[in-house]
């Protein structure tokens, strides 16, 4: 009961923070910016608090649903606690994300912009410090052919992965030093090597260990 109380009260202050806040809401809300931090996409103010919110409650009962659904469940249990770290961490920086737009919204002058890449950073970390504790499943870490139908091959990939996504984490952190025309750049470079790389070593090994057995 208690790995569900958290994220409740995530899910409820976010609530609460919206309806105090209410009053003093303007009628259209900054909801996107682009990457020089300039606003692009508003909403009403009904539209932004149940977006925001509606995010929370819909990524809480995802993470509840997957393990039920997934064809591998029997192995979340395995990595009970890494997924709990995830999906809390994730339900936090989305937490973060709402008051963080509240708080634009009634004047306060929060470079959202200028956040994404500490945001984004934060996830890479995160699913990098877990990665190689992950188990096989449908939904979560590298799920290529080849990770799904060997388990030394899933367990191989997602520690390269691991170290991959940590590195790419920090790398995203710093971007914040660099040209601001960088920053997408380099937060897409390294989704995609930190994927990518590991994708394709899960093939080499399935290929070098099991084929060629």
């Amino acid at each position: 009961m208690r790995k569900y109380l958290f994220p409740m009260i995530l899910i409820l202050l976010s609530v609460i923070a919206w309806l105090v806040a209410w009053p003093y809401l303007p009628s259209e809300i900054a909801t996107h910016w682009n990457a020089k931090g300039e606003v692009n996409g508003y909403s009403s103010r009904f539209g932004a608090t149940l977006i925001m919110n509606g995010l929370l409650i819909f990524l809480y009962f995802l993470f509840l649903v997957l393990p039920k659904v997934d064809p591998k469940k029997n192995n979340y249990r395995l990595f009970s606690k890494s997924y709990t770290i995830i999906s809390n961490t994730v339900l936090v920086i989305f937490f973060i994300l709402s008051l963080l737009t509240l708080l634009y919204s009634l004047g306060y002058p929060i470079p959202m912009a200028g956040l994404s890449p500490f945001i984004v950073g934060a996830i890479f970390i995160v699913l990098g410090n877990f990665m190689q504790t992950i188990r096989p499943n449908f939904f979560l870490g590298v799920r290529t052919p080849w990770t799904i139908s060997n388990e030394n091959v899933w367990r191989k990939t997602h520690r390269l992965a691991g170290k991959f996504m940590f590195i790419a984490g920090i790398i995203i952190i710093l971007s914040v030093f660099f040209p601001d025309n960088w920053e997408s750049a380099i937060i897409i470079t390294c989704a995609v090597l930190s994927v990518g790389i590991p994708a394709c070593y899960s093939y080499w090994v399935y290929k070098n260990e099991i084929l060629n057995k």
